[in-house]
């Protein structure tokens, strides 16, 4: 999974190098936070990746083949419309795993949690004022990126924050906070104008965003 150069991009055919270095990485081999797919999680690297080494138009069509093709997959499962409502409440209260896209996000707003957390042990600041700092800017940044799936991907996060302590202490407890949350990427992206593909779509690119620039603190974190 942590190969230093990922494989020939579809996109632009050349291969991604990992960002940031290994050290600063969750190590998803190990970690017994959620029932992860290792392609989800691949395809989540490869996106931070293409976007650190200034190719970040190969990330939109990953995503978007990413959500479709798990969409496509769900509808060779042949459910009735009682068995996907139970599919759903089983997946977002933790039951099933998560899809593909959902994995994708974990992957995002975890990575912005754990470096915005390194950065501010670092540092010497507070992890709120660091994981403001890098909504913000991501935010202000990322002017494609309609306002309100900015918003929507900011609000997954803020949720998981808030329902931490109900989790544990540290970074786990986040972490298993966060597992339910991006459980509702499905469900809001319902409630966003146009479809739930380009919702789900721009709301991982936002999140995306927040990692990229929460990595680039911790990748500068030897100059603090």
């Amino acid at each position: 999974m942590f190969a230093t150069t990922f494989g020939s991009c579809p996109s632009c055919g050349d291969g991604h190098l990992l960002w940031p270095e290994r050290k600063f990485h969750v190590d998803w081999d190990e970690s017994q936070s959620i029932e992860h797919g290792p392609d989800a999680i691949r395809c989540a690297l490869e996106v931070l990746a293409a976007a650190a080494d200034g190719s970040p138009g190969c990330n939109e069509p990953s995503l978007r083949i990413l959500v479709a093709s798990t969409y496509e997959a769900m509808s060779e499962m042949r459910m009735g419309a009682w068995a996907q409502r139970q599919y759903r409440k089983r997946r977002q209260s933790g039951q099933d795993p998560m899809l593909a896209q959902e994995t994708v996000l974990y992957v995002f707003l975890s990575m912005t949690l754990m470096w915005s957390s390194m950065y501010a042990t670092a540092s010497g600041q507070g992890v709120d004022k660091v994981l403001e700092f890098v909504t913000d800017q991501a935010n202000a940044a990322a002017t494609s990126i309609p306002q309100e799936r900015r918003q929507a991907a900011e609000s997954l996060l803020v949720a998981a924050v808030q329902q931490a302590p109900e989790h544990g202490e540290d970074l786990e407890g986040l972490f298993s906070a966060l597992s339910l949350s991006c459980r509702m990427l499905e469900k809001l992206s319902k409630h966003l104008r146009g479809n739930k593909t380009d919702n789900q779509v721009g709301i991982l690119l936002a999140a995306a965003n927040y990692a990229l620039y929460a990595g680039t603190l911790v990748s500068r974190m030897d100059s603090v």
